[in-house]
């Protein structure tokens, strides 16, 4: 028998049996990717029993029994009979190897879209002030240097959005928002991938912190873009916050550049 990971359940003979799951977090339906968050956010699985079960709930494969080679297996086709098989393991191992993308953000876009009546902000923050961006940029900071899972609950609560606005901003809303393991999980991939493509969007700006020197403070950085799009006015500090996230960036990424130019022309001078 060759087992065949192109298309879906499905058996073109009796001989052969072709299996499918999710290349990539784009494939994945929003009911796989909280399955995923949540077997990622749960902490109890390594990575390869993390790709192990999702090969076989997404394929839809019922293990039999385990041997010490291989595992008794079964999936029902789309005929709706039942097609029973053996898996090697290295077979298993070759299979979750698509799977790998589960390990990190790549591509992971903005993840889960809405949680009950509440809708998530634009995947690459469109029409999102800058002021909510650099809140955000403060959670994330406070998790990454923490792990507390409090500071992706308070994540959650301004990149989902209610009735046009964070959910923070409505005590009535945060009263009925639950960020649950799988939610935090996807808000954090979800920044951490809105982070990697604006370091692509705007490379003079977004710079490694190990190239920078040095480490990173945030109230020191928030500071240090508020007066870099203010020049120095502390009157307009209100309407910089308001500034759509990308047209600020825009805005500090340019800057960042000229004073890159500068150094190469005339040093620390």
């Amino acid at each position: 028998m060759r087992t065949d990971r192109k298309t879906a359940r499905f058996t073109s003979s009796d001989r052969v049996l072709h299996l499918e799951c999710p290349k990539s977090w784009a494939e994945m339906s929003q009911e796989q990717l909280r399955y995923t968050l949540d077997l990622i956010g749960s902490g109890l699985y390594s990575d390869v029993e993390i790709r192990t079960y999702l090969l076989i709930r997404f394929c839809g494969i019922e293990v039999l029994r385990k041997r010490y080679k291989s595992v008794s297996c079964r999936v029902r086709l789309d005929t709706g009979k039942w097609k029973y098989f053996d898996l090697q393991n290295w077979q298993v191992q070759d299979m979750i190897g698509q799977l790998s993308f589960v390990s990190g953000f790549d591509g992971f876009g903005r993840g889960l879209d809405a949680v009950g009546s509440f809708t998530a902000a634009d995947k690459l923050l469109s029409d999102y002030p800058f002021g909510w961006y650099l809140i955000c940029e403060k959670w994330y900071q406070c998790y990454l240097n923490t792990k507390d899972v409090k500071f992706l609950e308070r994540l959650a609560s301004w990149l989902f959005l209610h009735e046009g606005e964070p959910v923070v901003k409505s005590m009535e809303a945060m009263k009925a928002f639950e960020v649950d393991t799988a939610l935090a999980m996807s808000v954090f991939f979800w920044f951490s991938w809105i982070k990697q493509e604006f370091s692509k969007m705007f490379p003079h700006f977004f710079k490694p912190v190990n190239k920078l020197g040095g480490e990173y403070n945030f109230l020191e950085s928030y500071n240090a873009q508020i007066r870099a799009l203010t020049d120095g006015d502390v009157t307009k500090e209100e309407a910089v916050r308001l500034i759509e996230t990308k047209r600020a960036l825009t805005e500090l990424d340019a800057k960042a550049r000229e004073a890159e130019e500068f150094k190469r022309k005339y040093g620390d001078k």
